[in-house]
């Protein structure tokens, strides 16, 4: 039958790997006590590391900071209640401004 013949290669390959794998972990040399191993970062590892820790700060601060100025709110409802948005002046500003951003 095909599925047997499939499985007995299967497990075939399988016990050349798990073979392969005991062998390789017999030829590992082993540590010697007290030895320990280092890591150091170059300067450009460095310099991302503390840039790292500014972004967080500077993340942090920003999360801390309310979604809303009542101070900007409070200045574009005085200028709404007192019609500035309606003057010439002000439309012909804000024309000229789309009118560049189209250009």
């Amino acid at each position: 039958m095909q599925i047997n013949k499939i499985s007995q290669a299967m497990q075939s390959e399988l016990r050349k790997i798990d073979g392969s794998a005991r062998k390789q972990d017999k030829e590992q040399p082993v540590a010697k006590a007290g030895v320990t191993d280092r890591s150091e970062l170059s300067a450009d590892g460095q310099k991302q590391r503390a840039a790292k820790g500014e972004t967080q700060i500077i993340s942090s601060m920003v999360k801390a900071q309310p979604d809303e100025r009542a101070e900007k709110i409070a200045e574009a409802k005085v200028k709404i209640n007192s019609g500035h948005y309606n003057t010439g002046e002000f439309i012909d500003r804000l024309a000229g401004k789309l009118a560049n951003a189209m250009a």
